[in-house]
């Protein structure tokens, strides 16, 4: 099978690519592990309204579950709100309408497909059905890598993880407020209640290892905090987990290869916001793409530059700032003290 570009990863990132090169009239194929794209969801699923500028979520409107106005920092001894406007997706819908436009603008997908090698002087990946048990090629001009935090291939990987529980679960009083809860039981971290219409979004994200605390002991305890508030309900509606990468950018690209979404780092190392930068990582990895095959000439510097010109002074912050504060946060008088100078709603965060 030969294609001008494949792409690993049919995410908001993945499939962004694939649009951005499907619009510009070069072959694609877009290839995801999974039986269907979005499932399961390993997200808490917010995003600000930014990503109005990026995705017309009009669109595909059953892709917003509800709307936000509010965030608010919850420390133990004190409460800050902030304009916190935004949305709370379906990523699971999100995610397969990005997909299914990618297909509508002349991508092919392939799910079911399971890279596991890429031959990098051939310029071939070898691919898996998952289903059919079959091996088969893929030949490429080049090649986009958006397959999340952790991956096979021989690129640089994230060093650092923060490692995320997360159920669904009833949400006994109606908000349109995303909370973000720092406590000395959620080290290197913190948890989340994020509404979703009458249910919430609950979990906490660890980092790996700088704590050696269980992140099921730390879940319990959150649980059974938020529990006693009178927030949420007994029943566990459904339960996931997931990485989320926190050491910034990586090495993003290597000859006819770019990497974006996750794969790339971009994911912030202290609120773990990624949506909205896969996303315009995505995109704007299927445009340098798209002009390298117009041109015949190998155009990803340009990629690198674009994308680091954007994102790598913000996230060299945040990372500066998770490993210069954290450590000093093991109290909630060290929590209180540090919050506003680590939580970007702050404006001491940027002094």
């Amino acid at each position: 099978m030969k294609t001008e570009v494949a792409v690993i990863g049919a995410g908001p990132a993945g499939s962004s690519a694939a649009i951005a090169l499907s619009k510009k009239g070069i072959s694609n194929i877009l290839i995801d592990k999974r039986h269907t794209v979005g499932i399961p969801v390993q997200c808490a699923e917010f995003v600000s309204s930014n990503i109005s500028s990026y995705v017309g979520l009009s669109s595909f409107p059953s892709a917003v579950n509800q709307r936000i106005k509010y965030m608010d920092v919850d420390t133990g001894r004190s409460l800050y709100r902030f304009d916190g406007r935004g949305f709370i997706l379906n990523r699971d819908i999100f995610d397969l309408r990005l997909a299914e436009t990618a297909v509508l603008s002349g991508s092919k997908l392939l799910t079911d497909s399971r890279v596991y090698k890429i031959d990098r002087q051939k310029n071939c990946i070898e691919v898996l059905d998952v289903l059919e048990k079959i091996i088969y090629e893929i030949y490429y001009d080049y090649l986009i890598i958006a397959a999340g935090p952790k991956n096979i291939f021989k690129f640089p990987k994230n060093g650092s993880y923060i490692y995320a529980v997360q159920i669904k679960t009833e949400l006994l009083k109606e908000s349109d407020c995303v909370t973000c809860y720092f406590r000395p039981y959620i080290p290197y971290g913190y948890g989340w209640v994020f509404p979703k219409g009458n249910f919430a979004n609950v979990g906490i994200g660890i980092e790996k290892p700088a704590s050696a605390l269980p992140l099921s002991l730390s879940f319990d305890k959150f649980l059974n905090e938020i529990r006693s508030a009178g927030l949420i309900g007994l029943e566990i509606i459904e339960k996931t987990s997931g990485l989320v990468p926190v050491s910034g950018l990586n090495e993003i690209t290597g000859g006819n290869i770019a990497l974006c979404g996750d794969a790339a780092g971009l994911t912030h190392p202290i609120t773990g916001a990624g949506i909205l930068s896969a996303v315009i990582s995505g995109s704007l990895a299927g445009d340098y793409a798209a002009e390298s095959v117009k041109t015949s000439k190998n155009l990803f510097n340009g990629y690198k530059e674009e994308l680091e010109s954007i994102f790598k002074k913000s996230l060299l912050t945040a990372s500066n700032k998770r490993y210069e504060l954290y450590p000093s946060m093991n109290d909630e008088y060290g929590i209180d003290k540090n919050i506003k100078f680590l939580w970007p709603s702050f404006e001491e965060y940027y002094k």
